[in-house]
């Protein structure tokens, strides 16, 4: 609890004008760090650490990517806390060069010849519907897409006696 305290004194550095605060960035990382660890409520942190919990897990969001992989300096692949996949040029050093990248592209298998034959069989299923006006709909043995359209189609349908079309 003792570090609690040392870390939510050293969190806050100053106050704008305006009357935001200003926060430590190396206190920060190490609040972010904190929430990292397995178990621990962000909510709680936050409270513990006088943070509201939305501007919390902007931080998370911002630092996590930095911390999981031990950079210091911003990440220039992430935008908004959102990776985007570019093509990492080619190495030239042989050591690395046979590691493998981070991102493989998954490619389906094909099927044996024996499973491409045999037809996959399809699921039907039964609906009974009774509306508000007393008519019923009763559909046996019907495909997943065509209780789809229909389940689509109720739900547009007015749901009151009350409503006039």
């Amino acid at each position: 609890m003792n570090e609690n305290r040392d870390l939510r004194s050293r969190l806050v550095v100053g106050q704008k004008r305006d009357g935001r605060r200003e926060f430590n960035e190396d206190a920060v990382r190490e609040l972010v760090t904190l929430c990292l660890r397995p178990g621990v409520s962000i909510a709680r942190a936050a409270m513990d650490h006088d943070v509201n919990p939305n501007q919390l897990r902007r931080w998370i969001a911002r630092y996590q990517p930095q911390i999981l992989h031990g950079s210091r300096e911003p990440d220039p692949m992430v935008v908004d806390g959102v990776s985007i996949d570019i093509p990492a040029p080619p190495v030239k050093d042989s050591a690395k060069a046979n590691t493998l990248p981070a991102f493989v592209p998954v490619v389906p298998a094909p099927l044996p010849p024996s499973m491409a034959s045999t037809p996959i069989p399809s699921m039907t299923l039964a609906l009974h519907v009774r509306l508000p006006n007393g008519v019923e709909l009763s559909f046996d043995d019907a495909g997943v897409e065509v209780i789809t359209t229909i389940i689509q189609l109720l739900g547009r349908l007015p749901c009151s006696g009350l409503t006039k079309a």
